[in-house]
């Protein structure tokens, strides 16, 4: 009986309160009434005049107290209290070797279509021309073609006739590991091949065999500097010329040697801008008539510098596991995860969190897979 006394008081205190003034916080004021259904058993809805409100993760609530916070969000029926993700801004940055201008390049001996700002550098004449055109930014960024070269056979008669250097077996490899021991840190190989162009190239030459072609895929570092290339020459037999003293004087030559480098994992993504320079080369009538007057004929050098598809073929058949392990690594130290633009086609390296960011209802982005690490990236999604 003194049990009902007390809720009977509560309800009485309850009416009063109801016709003096609001809730204490500030919304409609709810009530329980003995119709009421069990709090197990009400659904979460939007509070009317006189229903209930219950979240069964609120703590428990006496009899005849009420509660709600303007603050919440209106509930409808059979939904629940998780709110939208706000939408994030996306700012894409393209990368450099997709938003180039080019511009035309010409001197005595050749021509060559180049991005705009870019440098190019030459020496030579149509006996011996070497060429180079590299971003003018400073970076380790650009190609090379030297279309004849001579090296000693053996050490002696290169200090005898002061040639730059000697090759003693007359290997590609061998000859580049000579031409980089004293600018780079090292220079290693990872992969060669012999380009499909061989046959097409000995054709040329009818007087030499070629002793040598190799197309090889090498990292080096260059004042602390890590980058990558492509490293292309033939070299033509050389039958040895023993004269008086013992000496050797065969002459190893060296045709067509050509280079293109970039930062290490950043060649996949310039080789398409590279390639298209290689591939506008041209010499100039110039270049012809003078080797016309010097020899009496015009000889097409043996140069893959205006086709880079065989040369490519190193860096084509590299290890796939490899450029996968490199691109993840470079990833990680930059903070970076790779996402592809399935409307566009496109691979970006976005900022870590990005897809959490943008949350797991859109469609437009999704991770890459593995293989496509070794696909390279047109840009930067910023944060």
């Amino acid at each position: 009986m003194k049990r009902f006394f007390t809720i009977l008081t509560a309800c009485t205190m309850m009416l009063a309160l109801a016709a003096c003034g609001g809730p204490a916080h500030g919304g409609r004021k709810l009530s329980v009434s003995e119709d009421t259904p069990s709090m197990a058993d009400t659904r979460m809805t939007y509070p009317e005049e006189g229903e209930t409100f219950w979240d069964p993760n609120d703590p428990p609530y006496e009899e005849g107290e009420t509660y709600w916070d303007p603050n919440d969000p209106p509930y409808l029926d059979d939904e629940t209290d998780a709110l939208p993700i706000a939408p994030v801004d996306i700012e894409v940055r393209p990368a450099a070797w997709t938003d180039l201008q080019w511009t035309p390049y010409q001197c005595a001996y050749f021509t060559l279509e180049i991005p705009v700002g870019w440098q190019v550098e030459w020496d030579g004449n149509s006996e011996a021309l070497t060429w180079q055109a590299h971003a003018g930014d400073g970076s380790m960024l650009g190609l090379s073609n030297t279309d004849h070269l001579i090296a000693a056979k053996s050490a002696d008669i290169c200090q005898l006739l002061g040639h730059s250097f000697y090759l003693e077996n007359g290997t590609v490899e061998e000859l580049f590991r000579k031409l980089f021991a004293n600018t780079t840190d090292y220079f290693t190989v990872q992969n060669s091949c012999v380009p499909a162009n061989k046959d097409y190239l000995q054709s040329l030459r009818s007087d030499k065999a070629i002793w040598d072609y190799q197309s090889l895929y090498a990292t080096f570092s260059e004042n602390g500097v890590e980058g990558e290339g492509i490293y292309s020459a033939v070299i033509m037999e050389a039958p040895d010329l023993i004269l008086t003293g013992g000496y050797n004087y065969a002459m190893w030559e060296i045709n067509g040697v050509f280079t293109e480098y970039a930062p290490l994992g950043e060649l996949i993504n310039w080789q398409p801008v590279l390639s298209r320079i290689a591939q506008s080369f041209n010499y100039t009538d110039y270049y012809w008539q003078e080797m016309m007057d010097r020899l009496g004929r015009r000889e097409e050098p043996l140069s893959p510098s205006n086709d880079t598809d065989p040369v490519m073929e190193a860096f084509e058949e590299r290890m796939t596991e490899d450029e996968i392990i490199q691109a993840k690594r470079s990833d990680m130290i930059g903070e970076y995860e790779r996402v592809y633009d399935n409307e566009t086609g496109d691979i970006y390296r976005a900022y870590n969190g990005f897809l959490d960011d943008i949350g797991p209802d859109q469609t437009r982005y999704s991770a890459i897979t593995d293989s496509q690490y070794a696909d390279g990236y047109v840009g930067w999604i910023d944060p």
